[in-house]
């Protein structure tokens, strides 16, 4: 290791060479900067002396007799080298006046007209005024001002000024037409048009012409993928701006929506707009419809799989609409499996996810290509038959998604690993000696990740605990006489406390092949409480209002969109609604958005409807929630009649109307 001591010696003797290598610079700056002032200081002398020195005097040599020698002995006279070199001072005067000159052209060159306007007479007109049509002003200065003023500036046109600016403005024009033709524009290629005293105009060069792209050369550039994502996002922006000013889903129809008016209560609901498109959704059957927890103008829909499909068709697919776009979805997804069941990821917008008819569970994200990103593989832990439902729950530190397949199969997933899931229950029902409980929807009730409540083919419900000591099938509900299509949780169950009593009402509502729907009380009774028997076809889904406390909307397989209120009737809805087509299309799903001001539903053929609601369904009162609550404490089971055998041999169930027995009958022929 080298000495400190050592390297402070070198480095101090480095500085004092460095020192007096600068002195020694600024010694011979200091010489130069002398010999430099006695040079001037000679030249200034000899200036002075001008030709007055005597050329043979050897003490005083003029710079005329230097001349002399050079040229050969001859002495020059002062006056012929005056004429030859002028003095400085002439040189000086000279200079000056040719940068006066030069001055005063350009102060012409850059010299505008300037006239002083008078203010012009206004003329007043009366009916006995008659208005002179040649078009001329009489009495008024106004004409000879303007004449000298055309004048003043016509005589400026010529100036070079003006011809520059004209070339300026064309160069800017060229380049908002070509911008690779900016720099190749010469002087000259185009002259401003000016007139001449006697009125001829003078010469003129046109501009090029713009030539037009060859057809092979367009279909090149349309066909770029960088250029189709342009234009595409282009277009989607300018579609969405322009939709979004024609959805009003605020209108106000002027009704309270009272049972006693029926005009007042058609107008609860209404239809507003449709959303299908040719290539992904028409022909197919809607699955499952969502709306998005982050994006009010946002929903889904799930897509199954076409009759006559193309070769290049996928099986499924999935799309996300906006509610300002009705001719075009805004994202898609395919899927190699037709998607039965599909949501938002509850925490992450740019997240979707779905279940599929060959027992996979797919993971969609915006932000990468159409397919899937994650998908869950083919194992004996996870589904191997439809994923008919599922549902997110948790919070956004620790989530799962809970997925349900006809085969009475549960299971539990992380949504960062779908490789295996966390759980798997294999649910069976008890009371026929263990059959597999063929699960076609579930639903958890509000703020709860261990309970939920699960729909069968065999039109029985269940709860199911997914954790604890009983891990399984918890509790047994019967009531329907066919499959049960959907199955929804009362979304108040924290404002069913209003009126001060601890009542936990957890009333559900539930829908069936058996053309009827049923309100339940699972935390008090193993029967429903209410049977709405007002259909003649399969009641598809039921869901409930989101802000309405008696509210719920049910689709049938007539078209039929029903908006029941139980606060007002329980024998029939208070808005039965069609779409606005002739056809009678079964509708299979239906979701309310967050804030309850609209109705998305889906049919058989691809199309999504929606549907907008009053403010007295999606802004409640108070007194709505004490009504509701007072009725559903005088809820009690529906007696149980004759027992009989029904078409999936179930015993003891409550006997439906007529229309429900033909269509469990038409139901077991088909089975």
């Amino acid at each position: 290791m080298a000495d400190p001591q050592a390297e402070l010696e070198s480095l101090r003797k480095e500085r004092e060479e460095k020192v007096k290598q600068i002195a020694e610079k600024r010694k011979q700056v200091e010489d130069l900067r002398r010999k430099r002032a006695q040079r001037m200081a000679q030249q200034e002398a000899a200036a002075k002396a001008g030709g007055e020195w005597v050329a043979g005097d050897g003490k005083n040599k003029s710079v005329d007799a230097l001349v002399a020698e050079i040229l050969g002995g001859r002495v020059i006279e002062a006056a012929a080298i005056q004429k030859l070199a002028p003095k400085p001072q002439q040189q000086h005067a000279k200079d000056t006046a040719e940068a006066e000159q030069r001055r005063s052209r350009l102060q012409e060159e850059y010299k505008l007209g300037v006239v002083s306007l008078e203010p012009q007479e206004q003329e007043v007109y009366e009916r006995s005024v008659q208005t002179d049509l040649s078009g001329e002003i009489k009495g008024s200065k106004s004409t000879d001002v303007l004449s000298t003023t055309a004048a003043s500036m016509s005589k400026y046109a010529k100036g070079n000024v003006l011809q520059q600016v004209a070339k300026q403005a064309e160069k800017a024009r060229l380049r908002a037409v070509r911008p690779d033709a900016a720099d190749d524009i010469k002087p000259g290629m185009r002259t401003i048009r000016a007139q001449n005293a006697t009125g001829e105009e003078q010469g003129e060069e046109k501009a090029p012409e713009i030539q037009e792209m060859p057809q092979e050369e367009k279909e090149r550039i349309m066909n770029r993928p960088d250029f189709k994502g342009f234009f595409s996002r282009a277009t989607l922006l300018v579609e969405r701006t322009l939709g979004a000013q024609e959805w009003d889903v605020a209108t106000d129809w002027g009704t309270k929506g009272t049972k006693d008016n029926a005009g007042e209560g058609q107008e609860l609901m209404k239809h507003v707009d449709d959303f299908t498109e040719e290539k992904w959704s028409k022909m197919r059957p809607v699955t499952d419809v969502r709306f998005s927890p982050h994006r009010k103008e946002h929903f889904l829909a799930a897509y199954g799989q076409r009759a006559n499909p193309a070769a290049t068709d996928p099986d499924g697919c999935m799309c996300v609409w906006n509610l300002a776009m009705k001719s075009r979805p805004e994202l898609t997804f395919s899927s190699p499996s037709p998607v039965l069941s599909a949501n938002f990821h509850t925490f992450d917008e740019a997240l979707f996810y779905g279940g599929t008819y060959a027992g996979g569970i797919m993971l969609w994200d915006a932000r990468a290509r159409s397919g899937p990103v994650l998908r869950t593989p083919l194992s004996a832990k996870g589904h191997t038959h439809p994923v008919t439902a599922l549902q997110q729950v948790g919070t956004q530190n620790a989530t799962n998604l809970a997925t349900a397949s006809n085969d009475g199969r549960l299971c539990v997933w992380s949504l960062a690993m779908l490789n295996l899931p966390q759980e798997t229950i294999d649910l069976k029902n008890e009371t026929k000696n263990r059959r597999d409980f063929a699960i076609m929807t579930l639903s958890f009730p509000e703020n709860e990740t261990n309970v939920l409540y699960a729909g069968a083919e065999d039109g029985s419900i269940c709860q199911v605990h997914l954790h604890g000591s009983k891990v399984g099938v918890a509790e047994m509900y019967d009531g329907h006489d066919g499959p049960v299509a959907g199955l929804d949780m009362h979304p108040h169950q924290a404002d069913a406390n209003q009126s001060g009593e601890a009542v936990n009402l957890d009333v559900a509502v539930s829908a069936s092949f058996d053309w009827s729907i049923k309100v339940w009380m699972v935390k008090q009774f193993q029967q429903p409480v209410l049977s709405l028997d007002a259909y003649e076809d399969y009641v598809y889904d039921v869901k409930w209002h989101p802000n309405h406390p008696g509210a719920f909307a049910a689709v049938d397989g007539e078209g039929h969109v029903d908006l029941w209120n139980l606060n007002q009737s329980i024998e029939s809805p208070v808005v039965r609604c069609e779409g606005p087509n002739s056809r009678k299309l079964a509708l299979n799903r239906c979701s309310w958005s967050n804030d309850g001001r609209r109705l998305a539903t889906g049919d058989s053929e691809g199309t999504v409807s929606v549907y907008g609601v009053d403010q007295s369904v999606y802004h409640p009162r108070t007194a709505d929630f004490v009504q509701f609550n007072e009725r559903a404490r005088g809820f009690q089971p529906i007696v149980q009649r004759a027992s009989r055998d029904s078409a999936y041999g179930d015993h003891g169930r409550y006997a439906p109307s007529s229309r429900a027995e033909g269509g469990a009958r038409d139901l077991g022929a088909a089975r």
